[in-house]
């Protein structure tokens, strides 16, 4: 997870600190690259003691079920779904980080893509319901 970072990537994540919602930023592999200090609550734990995660990592971290509360497997949920679609994705969840409160999570997620259509990754804003 150390590798170079684009321009864009470094932008984005620039941007989502200083957002004010919680915001989730990963690469075109959907590695966790960086959330922002309102994620923080979610994740129930600082970026700075996390850092980068590989997908199968960071999406085990947590549970997600729709509202009849079936299971959202990691390539429905939005960010999986943004980078097979690379197409804005909006849906309403449940989540909940091993151990902690469930919270009902209105998800908006969009691909972050640059010059000649090329995909560089996805951006998550969370709104509670």
């Amino acid at each position: 997870m150390t590798d170079a970072k684009s321009i864009q990537i470094i932008l984005a994540r620039q941007l989502a600190s200083c957002i004010a919602t919680p915001v989730l930023l990963v690469d075109a592999q959907n590695a966790l690259i960086y959330y922002n200090e309102p994620a923080e609550a979610i994740f129930n734990q600082r970026f700075d003691e996390t850092g980068e995660m590989p997908a199968s990592e960071w999406t085990s971290r947590f549970t997600a079920v729709d509202d009849d509360r079936n299971p959202i497997p990691p390539q429905d949920r939005p960010m999986g779904r943004v980078l097979a679609e690379c197409a804005p994705v909006s849906r309403t969840m449940w989540m909940r980080v091993s151990g902690g409160d469930w919270r009902h999570l209105n998800v908006t997620a969009f691909p972050l893509v640059g010059e000649k259509g090329r995909l560089f990754g996805a951006m998550s804003i969370f709104w509670a319901i």
